[in-house]
């Protein structure tokens, strides 16, 4: 139910009417995420994000391959969160930005939480996933 609720605000927020609504980099991060775990709609992720990193996860074919390939995780289900520490670094760059994200999801019968970093570009008024980031070591 969470997940209908969630698609379907996400959907009227990036679809609204009024062209003044902008949708937040936070916001298309968790819905390009959301279209990978949840969904499992490899073209649904596909609008999310930039020419050149949707020719990169193309490759794979399918959400499940995406996920784990490129994202190195595979959730049965999963709860997805922009980390907050992060806010701050996107509203000094208007046109770039990395971005935590936190990942809590359930793969047979067990809870995993794990963490990725992304990169954020802005075109026009739209914020896309641009790549994958390595994490911090």
């Amino acid at each position: 139910m969470k997940s209908i609720f969630f698609t379907f605000f996400m959907g009227l927020a990036l679809f609204a009417c009024n062209k003044n609504t902008e949708v937040s980099a936070d916001q298309v991060a968790v819905a390009f995420f959301d279209a990978l775990y949840n969904q499992k709609d490899l073209d649904q992720a596909l609008k999310y994000c930039t020419p050149r990193f949707a020719k990169e996860i193309k490759q794979f074919h399918t959400a499940k391959n995406v996920a784990r390939r490129i994202f190195n995780m595979t959730f049965d289900s999963t709860t997805i969160n922009a980390a907050l520490a992060d806010f701050k670094v996107r509203e000094e760059f208007n046109t770039s930005g990395n971005l935590t994200i936190l990942f809590t999801g359930d793969r047979n019968g067990k809870t995993y939480k794990e963490m990725k970093r992304i990169r954020l570009l802005k075109q026009g008024d739209t914020w896309l996933v641009d790549e994958l980031l390595k994490d911090p070591s």
